[in-house]
């Protein structure tokens, strides 16, 4: 597979037959920037130790047999803290505000913020990360996905319980790497 921008800005990946699939996200200088949200953020960290985004503190190990078939070291566990792959960068945002609150002079809030509760989250995929190619699967698969809730003029599409966010139909990002 390969990928492209267009002009508009807009990437596609390009599968083996040269169909090119408009996706979701972002390439710049290598790095592939995703924007999603979820309903929590249990659910994107299952999803994302399972596709290899996230990874435990501590990996474990498979079991070691001899050639009997003896067990020689038993199966250690994944454990720790789930943190980003080799090569990934995740912010994790949490609920995000969508209109914020409004103050009077004093500092009192008059109206509160208006808040999407959901798990928002931004990942990068280092420039060797997206060599591999293992990323444009992922877009494909959610580019087919149902429609997502959006916020104002957002679009988005969802697998898997997560949404992937169109960066262009965000008026202001709030959490860019520089």
């Amino acid at each position: 597979m390969s990928y492209f921008t267009d002009e508009s800005g807009r990437l596609h990946v390009v599968d083996a037959e040269d169909n090119a699939t408009p996706v979701f996200a972002k390439v710049s200088g290598g790095v592939l920037h995703c924007m999603v949200r979820c309903t929590d953020e249990a659910t994107f960290d299952a999803v994302g130790l399972s596709v290899g985004l996230l990874t435990h503190e501590n990996e474990g190990s498979a079991e070691v047999l001899d050639e009997e078939g003896n067990v020689l070291q038993e199966a250690v566990e994944a454990s720790g803290a789930i943190i980003p792959a080799s090569g990934n960068t995740v912010t994790r945002i949490g609920p995000h505000v969508i209109t914020p609150a409004v103050l009077d002079e004093d500092g009192n809030e008059v109206t509160p913020a208006v808040m999407d509760s959901r798990f928002h989250a931004n990942f990068w995929l280092g420039s060797e990360v997206v060599s591999r190619g293992n990323w444009e699967q992922w877009c494909i698969q959610w580019m087919s996905g149902a429609d997502g809730t959006p916020n104002g003029s957002e679009e988005s599409k969802a697998t898997q319980g997560i949404e992937l966010i169109d960066p262009l139909s965000v008026a202001t990002p709030h959490n860019v790497l520089l």
